[in-house]
């Protein structure tokens, strides 16, 4: 019995959902935006999914959260990606035909959620980087 029981939780546990990640090429890209200061991998499980985010904090050295916004989506999109959403100076969403399902959104560090993230602060702090040089970039499969 305990072997069937042992088999039946395998079989079980085999077929749980895989969390689905972005290409790592699309993380290659976002590397290349800027110097990435901060970075960090986030998982949330909304039942039956687990959904990844990829969350950078990118320095694009701009005098100003809309041209840092403006330099890291004019970088996408000589790198083809298109933008499906504008909602400047707040954020852009883009997506890829390269990268299937992938989509990327880019914030004004003012409306970004690193400000409840220690680790993200420290690294701004620590390498005296002027906030409105920096962008939010964040990158999962999904709309």
């Amino acid at each position: 019995m305990t072997a069937i029981a042992l088999a039946i939780s395998l079989l079980v546990g085999g077929c749980a959902q895989q969390p689905e990640e972005v290409d790592p090429g699309v993380l290659g890209e976002i590397n290349k935006i800027g110097t990435v200061i901060w970075k960090e991998r986030q998982e949330v499980s909304t039942g039956s999914e687990i959904l990844v985010t990829h969350a950078f904090l990118v320095d694009v050295g701009g005098d100003t959260e809309e041209e840092s916004l403006g330099k890291a989506v004019a970088y996408l999109h000589s790198r083809n990606w298109t933008t499906k959403v504008d909602s400047r100076p707040l954020n852009v969403w883009l997506k890829s035909s390269r990268w299937k399902g992938a989509t990327i959104a880019a914030y004004a560090w003012s409306v970004s959620e690193e400000h409840d993230q220690p680790e993200a602060m420290k690294a701004i702090e620590s390498q005296g980087i002027k906030p409105t040089a920096l962008v939010s970039v964040y990158a999962y499969v999904g709309w």
